[in-house]
């Protein structure tokens, strides 16, 4: 494991204000409610929010973007929960995570 991906471990991915899970939390909607967005909205007639889809691993992922549950836990949660078919957890996880971070869905907090 590199320095980087340790570093990543210790941190905490929680969810941003405008992402919400839909109730059967197979769906992620992103709420485009910067004044840009709105903007754009009006004139170019641009959909208000956007819908995610996730299947198992990412809708287990993101349940768990709480800001509670470290990197690793999440990680040994999701070890846990789908064994082998996970494999290989932490890079799977990682990949998903940053998938997140780029997007702006998640921050990471210490």
């Amino acid at each position: 494991m590199t320095k980087r991906q340790n570093n990543l471990m210790i941190k905490r991915p929680a969810g941003r204000e405008h992402v919400a899970a839909i109730a059967d939390e197979q769906q992620l909607v992103v709420y485009h409610n910067h004044w840009l967005s709105k903007l754009c909205s009006r004139f170019f007639r641009t959909p208000q929010q956007t819908y995610i889809k996730l299947d198992a691993y990412g809708a287990f992922v993101w349940r768990h973007c709480n800001g509670e549950y470290t990197v690793a836990d999440i990680a040994r949660l999701m070890g846990e929960e789908f064994g082998e078919q996970a494999e290989p957890v932490l890079e799977r996880l990682i990949v998903f995570l940053r998938m997140l971070l780029g997007r702006k869905l998640i921050v990471l907090v210490d």
